[in-house]
């Protein structure tokens, strides 16, 4: 089962928690923004991607410790 990402890139402030705690996940890019790496589908706002069940703790700990809230894991 997989879990599904949202990230609101546009509003980034490069705080660098969620590359920090899930690497596999986000890396930062040239402009100092988190970038999500497996993006199935993006909009003006949101990039969106998956993430595995067994990684729930880490994608979760992404999700809350971001300070701008623009990280949401279902």
């Amino acid at each position: 089962m997989f879990l599904k990402i949202a990230h609101k890139k546009p509003e980034c402030i490069g705080c660098m928690l969620c590359a920090e705690v899930a690497p596999e996940y986000w890396v930062m890019d040239e402009d100092g923004e988190a970038q999500l790496i497996n993006v199935s589908r993006e909009d003006k706002t949101f990039q969106y991607g998956e993430g595995l069940e067994s990684d729930r703790k880490i994608l979760k700990e992404a999700e809350t410790g971001c300070p701008v809230n623009i990280i949401r894991v279902e």
